[in-house]
């Protein structure tokens, strides 16, 4: 089981943690996504992944790493709308398909709407490291890098937190 949680909080795509589960019972299942959901959220975070605004991360790390059900639709719109792989379009329809078939066609236009600002955070934070001088210097200079974490803590306040 500890296995299983491993693997999953591993995989960067939430939507295909159900392809890892063969051989699981449901309970098992039901339980490894749960504890590798906290672990899963914890690494994206930390890695700077996710795009949520501020008081969101706050709020999940106050509740021990749980998300409610708002911050998880916040979550799937960071998903969306920071995925700039060639399939992005095709992953999308596929999270859509999956999420309306678990929460309902309201829950995804939630989702939906959202995707926009998420965009738009990350690209005024792709912005920032437009070039290796400034990232040279948001890397090596305290100036820069706090200078950096004000920008990013700036781009992710656009996302709307409710």
């Amino acid at each position: 089981m500890e296995e299983l949680i491993k693997t999953l909080s591993a995989i960067d795509e939430p939507e295909i943690w159900k392809d890892h589960t063969n051989g699981y019972d449901k309970a098992e299942v039901a339980r490894a996504f749960a504890e590798a959901e906290v672990l899963w959220l914890k690494r994206m975070i930390s890695d700077h992944r996710l795009f949520l605004h501020p008081d969101i991360i706050a709020e999940i790390k106050s509740q021990g790493w749980k998300p409610g059900d708002l911050h998880k639709r916040m979550i799937w719109a960071s998903i969306i709308g920071s995925d700039e792989s060639r399939y992005s379009k095709k992953r999308m329809y596929r999270i859509k398909a999956a999420l309306i078939n678990k929460h309902g066609a309201d829950w995804w236009e939630d989702v939906y709407a959202r995707i926009k600002p998420v965009y738009a955070a990350k690209e005024r934070i792709k912005m920032l490291h437009s070039g290796p001088a400034v990232s040279m210097f948001i890397n090596k200079t305290l100036i820069g890098g706090e200078h950096a974490r004000s920008e990013r803590d700036e781009a992710l306040r656009m996302i709307p937190r409710n």
